[in-house]
């Protein structure tokens, strides 16, 4: 068992996470310092006796999904400084429990026990936990024949209750008519069917209601019957109401009758995503804008977008900070739409003065035919978020004005095949963007002056391109005066080698470029990093290289520091099998010595075989010299391009021989000589010297006579 080390509250706390350890019994030590222990998701079954008695100090307990069946008498013995409780999940009835058994957390403030099997005897359960006067926060299991009761007007200090429905739960004032002694805030309702009109009547102190509809059992008008509900909140303030879960077959346009309802709460925060919306009718909705509200955020998870006309309502909201409306669904056929703007140049388009951010994103790519051209935003001097992702454009050749104050741009997904350098230049305070699947490879590639691409996103810090075809990145690309260190993650890319980072100290903070195609880093990438000295570097995901060829660069990995999942990364052995990097590292002292040896071995045998060879062709030389010699000459006098003279020689042969082999010389004479006009020393000059003779040997060519050794 592990224990770290994190912050809760501000206040050092040690956090002991014992999760999904297969444990089937409490653990035998924790040590006392401990508070937060955490051991939900094993297979515990008995909660014993004094399990946490010295734990004087535990603030937090975590026991859900397990299988619990027996919580001990005095199990919790001892926890008087707790104040969170989780039992969610685990196989507890009220047999499980004993009288009194929360006595001891006088502390405790939020308490989950739904999702068990308290199928009877709930007023008992009930009854024990109204004991436990210091709860703020309260999740149980509930059931339609049952009410809740009155013992909880104990619980003076509850706020937030949480009630999950097991089977479906038609929910009405009979539910909560005893709860008219609490102030209860906020009111979490799981797994309805149905809401009669007169189910919140009883909690008249509600702020925030969030409902999660039960898909397979949820009737056909549940969105009726909910907004029905909500009409008890008229002329009150409402901090949120959310709605969730509606099934497709439930799927329904948000208009008339759902904003007339919402337009009489005074209401911050509307959440309806997951609810099988269609559409927006836009006369209501922007009716529902002009009329005073309070709405400062608005989400809504809508199924098709190819009526957007509801955009153009925004404007209409004067508190609104914060729209997310993504898309599930991009084209529908049941709905036609409108005439295409695929020529437009420039465009308008116009928020509320206090928006903050703007979410459009979709889950798949939309293939909108529209360009980004000149677009220009009306009242987004305030505008920090904007999430466009999947919302393609036909190109990126462009700009977008009006939001200066801008600092998240979410762009993945456009189809930046044609891009213009300016499409950023107007986001001076970005500090991320999010650009993946962009298709940024082409679009760079293509772009002249493609190193002004980011040269006014000076504050930058974290940087995207995931998923671009990027094999390399434009000269300059980052050459600029950033203000702060940059994050650069190159994930799913073709890199090779690393791209062209500056040689700057502290420039980079991290650098992620997993699943590339590195097999290593050469020795000037290994000495730009080790210049720009990044906190940490992601490699994971590339065909690794772990042979002789790549030592310097194992032992740089060893040594530097820099690469953080080491644990992560698989590298190709010399015989061809993966393993684990941080493993093979530990051997490398090893690896290294046996690289050495084979070095050794190699220059040895190239030494060896070259000595032989040379031995062999010095043995073959001397053997053989006199036509090695014949041959050099033959190929000289090629080389030389030489010529025969073309005088007249008055001899065909003139023979040297000594005086000892005349006799013979003579008969070779007599016999030659009716072929071939051959000059002796017989057809010299008498008392000349021999060596004026010259014209005696005109020959053309000399046969020499030697002795037979």
């Amino acid at each position: 068992m592990k224990a770290t080390y994190s912050t809760i509250n501000d206040q050092n706390a040690n956090f002991i996470n014992s999760a999904s350890k297969n444990l089937t019994s409490m653990p035998d030590f924790v040590p006392n310092s401990t508070t937060y222990l955490l051991l939900c998701g094993n297979y515990l079954q008995v909660v014993p006796a004094w399990s946490f008695q010295k734990l004087k100090k535990l603030r937090r307990l975590d026991l859900s999904n397990n299988l619990l069946r027996v919580i001990e008498r005095g199990a919790f013995g001892g926890l008087v400084n707790l104040t969170y409780l989780n039992l969610k999940t685990n196989k507890l009835t009220s047999n499980s429990l004993h009288t009194n058994i929360f006595q001891d957390l006088i502390s405790l403030q939020y308490l989950a026990i739904y999702d068990n099997l308290f199928h009877d005897r709930y007023t008992f359960l009930q009854a024990e936990i109204s004991k436990v006067r210091s709860l703020d926060t309260l999740g149980i299991d509930f059931r339609g024949r049952d009410q809740i009761d009155k013992c909880f007007c104990n619980l003076s200090k509850l706020q937030e209750l949480q009630i999950w429905g097991m089977t479906g739960q038609t929910y009405s004032d009979n539910t909560f008519h005893n709860l008219k002694c609490l102030e209860i805030e906020t009111l979490s309702l799981d797994s309805v069917i149905s809401l009669a009109p007169d189910t919140f009547i009883s909690l008249t102190m509600l702020k925030t209601i969030r409902i999660k509809i039960m898909k397979r059992l949820a009737t056909y008008d549940i969105i009726s019957s909910i907004f029905s509900a909500f009409k008890v909140f008229k002329g009150k303030n409402m901090t949120e109401i959310s709605i969730t879960n509606n099934p497709h077959r439930n799927g329904f346009l948000l208009g008339h009758k759902h904003f007339t309802v919402l337009q009489k709460i005074c209401l911050r925060k509307l959440n309806l995503m997951g609810d099988s919306i269609l559409g927006i009718q836009f006369k209501p909705f922007l009716r529902y804008g002009h009329e005073e509200n309070c709405l400062e955020e608005l989400n809504i998870n809508l199924m098709f977008d190819n009526r957007d006309s509801y955009v153009f309502a925004f404007c209409a909201f004067e508190h609104l900070k914060i729209i997310r409306i993504p898309h599930v669904i991009v084209r529908d056929s049941r709905v036609r739409g409108k005439r295409s703007t695929e020529n437009d140049v420039s465009y308008t388009f116009c928020l509320p003065e206090t928006l903050e951010q703007l979410d459009f994103h979709t889950n798949v790519k939309s293939y909108n035919r529209r360009r980004i051209a000149n677009l220009t935003i009306l009242n987004g001097s305030n505008l920090k978020v904007v999430n466009l992702a999947n919302v393609t454009f036909r190109d990126c050749d462009g700009t977008i004005n009006g939001a200066e104050n801008l600092e998240y741009f979410d762009m993945s997904g456009f189809n930046c095949n044609v891009l213009g350098v300016n499409l950023l230049s107007h986001f001076p305070k970005l500090i991320t963007l999010i650009a993946q699947d962009a298709y940024l490879g082409i679009g760079l590639n293509a772009l002249q002056n493609a190193s002004k691409f980011l040269m006014m996103n000076l504050d930058l810090q974290h940087i995207d391109l995931v998923k671009n075809n990027l094999k390399y990145l434009p000269d300059g690309f980052f050459l600029h005066p950033f203000r702060h260190q940059l994050s650069i993650i190159l994930d799913r890319n073709n890199f090779q080698s690393l791209p062209n980072f500056p040689s700057e100290p502290n420039f980079i903070k991290l650098i992620s470029l997993k699943y590339n195609r590195f097999s290593c880093l050469s020795e000037d990438e290994m000495a730009t990093l080790n210049i720009i000295n990044p906190s940490s570097i992601f490699l994971c995901g590339n065909p690794i290289e772990c042979s002789c060829n790549t030592l310097r660069f194992l032992k740089w990995v060893h040594h530097s520091g820099f690469i953080s999942d080491i644990d992560e990364i698989e590298c190709v052995s010399q015989n061809g099998t993966l393993v684990i990097l941080s493993q093979f590292l530990k051997n490398l002292k090893t690896f290294e010595i046996s690289c050495q040896s084979k070095l050794w071995i190699t220059l040895v045998s190239c030494i060896s075989a070259f000595t032989i060879l040379a031995l062999i062709f010095g043995i073959v030389y001397y053997r053989y010299r006199f036509a090695f010699e014949y041959f050099f000459l033959r190929m000289k006098m090629k080389l030389r391009h030489y010529q025969p003279l073309s005088e007249e020689f008055i001899h065909d042969a003139f023979i040297s021989y000594s005086h000892k082999d005349m006799t013979w010389v003579k008969i070779l004479y007599e016999i030659a000589f009716k072929r071939f006009q051959l000059c002796l020393s017989k057809d010299f000059k008498v008392g000349k010297l021999l060596r004026l003779h010259v014209e005696a040997i005109n020959s053309r060519r000399c046969i020499c006579i030697t002795e037979e050794a």
